[in-house]
């Protein structure tokens, strides 16, 4: 076996591995459910794009939906040993924090897309410290439209509060993830629509769970929004 085929073997072995660890940690001590986990492709590439309150997020959409996940995570959620220590047993794709275009890091999210792979990105590009959705980053829209991809939404409810930035340890609650249908672009559509696009996809789920309370500086950014052009349709 090749060196590279033995890492990547070691490292679907640790996947599987720490899912096996933390799954029954993460759904005593946050109570972890999934609402439309069926919508998550089985097979195939895509992109899973989620809220980001919290260094828990990662962790919890790992261990909780049935597709292995490749991560896109600002090189500043390193800082958390658990974090650390699932970074390196998994395969994820460090990127800085608000940072331009970053072709390194593009060309390998573009190569496991073109491999069949599940990249899962966070659309805001941090995770949020005001507890509510920023407006997202072009990146999302960047990727899904170059690779031609669907987009999984996801909401994540509850890690806010359980595990907020700038508390040391998560304190016991409830987590949520919910599933919205995947979303085809079509190929003329830009990186900056389909980026706010899902956005509003990913507001729409937190609202069907009653938590407006989400939606923070992005619902107040979407007033000047709504005459914009692009297309995208479910499914």
């Amino acid at each position: 076996m090749a060196p590279r085929d033995f890492k990547s073997a070691l490292k679907a072995v640790s996947y599987v591995g720490a899912k096996a660890f933390f799954w029954p940690l993460f759904r005593l001590y946050f109570r972890v459910r999934v609402k439309g986990g069926e919508r998550v492709p089985p097979r195939g590439a895509f992109l899973l794009a989620a809220n980001h309150f919290s260094f828990a997020d990662p962790l919890i959409l790992g261990c909780f939906l049935r597709r292995r996940l490749w991560f896109v995570m600002a090189e500043d959620q390193f800082e958390k040993p658990i974090v650390k220590t699932f970074s390196r047993l998994m395969d994820v794709v460090p990127v800085k924090a608000g940072a331009a275009f970053q072709l390194s890091a593009a060309r390998r999210i573009l190569g496991l897309l073109k491999h069949g792979r599940a990249v899962a990105i966070f659309p805001e590009g941090r995770r949020s410290n005001t507890g509510g959705l920023l407006d997202p980053q072009p990146g999302l829209g960047v990727f899904a439209s170059r690779a031609e991809v669907r987009v999984v939404p996801v909401a994540i409810v509850g890690t806010r509060e359980a595990y907020p930035p700038g508390r040391r340890y998560p304190r016991p609650g409830r987590v949520t993830l919910r599933v919205g249908e995947p979303i085809t672009f079509p190929g003329d559509t830009l990186p900056e629509t389909i980026a706010r696009r899902t956005m509003e996809a990913i507001a729409e789920l937190l609202q069907e769970e009653g938590r407006s309370d989400y939606l923070g500086v992005f619902a107040a950014s979407q007033s000047g929004c709504a005459a914009q052009e692009g297309g995208g349709g479910r499914g």
